[in-house]
């Protein structure tokens, strides 16, 4: 490209300037001097900079800065136009003609190809499907699973205990004491658990016992010293 740079090149010659001594000046890098010198835009970030560097370089120089650049402009319009004008060696007649004479051949081919691509679409495509409605199912699945799991853990089992009588009571929800003491005459005692409850009774003639809103039988396997120890979990 024939840009600036021979112009830049010469007025520092001239002005007796070596390029370090302009980096000491200018504070400008001597690698982006050199580039200025060179017409090498590359050695810049971007052109941006490129530009504004020439317009200082060439102020300092006692150029004018904005003939400058219009004369960097020029250049790389001129370049372009250059790399439309360049002339063809002619290969591109020598394929035009042996695609001419081969031009069956290469029907046949593409065709080949097409049905190649097709055959490996269509075989890529079916697992696919299987397996993204396998996959589907099995996420549906697990949701209902998930949200059933959820449901029974938000539902809380609930007891209460009237005592008719003084009766000794412990109550043991989900693996933890809740009560151990003497629940007195008319007295109630409620309870939550997520999972369980096991109540030791001293008297089953003493409490009544309701599961979730329902009464419990509380004298089977009872001793007889009428004493029990029952578990009420979810059915």
């Amino acid at each position: 490209m024939n840009g600036p740079g021979k112009i830049l090149q010469q007025a520092r010659k001239k002005k007796r300037y070596s390029i370090e001594k302009i980096h000491k000046i200018t504070k400008i890098k001597k690698e982006f001097i050199e580039g200025l010198e060179n017409d090498d835009v590359s050695v810049f970030p971007a052109e941006l900079y490129y530009k504004n560097f020439l317009k200082t370089y060439a102020q300092f120089l006692s150029l004018d800065p904005e003939k400058t650049l219009e004369l960097y402009e020029t250049s790389k319009l001129d370049m372009q136009d250059d790399l439309f004008k360049q002339p063809t060696d002619g290969a591109e007649n020598k394929f035009l003609t042996f695609y001419n004479k081969n031009k069956q051949i290469f029907i046949y081919a593409g065709y080949g190809i097409l049905a190649v691509l097709l055959i490996c679409l269509i075989i890529m495509i079916i697992p696919t499907n299987k397996n993204s409605q396998y996959t589907e199912n099995s996420a549906i699945q697990q949701s209902d699973e998930s949200m059933s799991s959820k449901k029974e853990l938000q539902t809380e089992q609930k007891l209460f205990i009237k005592a008719v009588s003084d009766t000794w009571l412990k109550i043991v929800g989900d693996n933890k004491t809740l009560y151990e003491d003497i629940l007195a005459r008319d007295n109630t005692i409620e309870a939550t658990a997520k999972k369980e409850f096991t109540v030791k009774i001293g008297n089953i003639d003493g409490v009544e016992v309701y599961f979730n809103d329902k009464l419990i039988d509380i004298s089977k396997d009872a001793s007889s010293s009428k004493a029990n120890t029952i578990t009420l979990k979810r059915d």
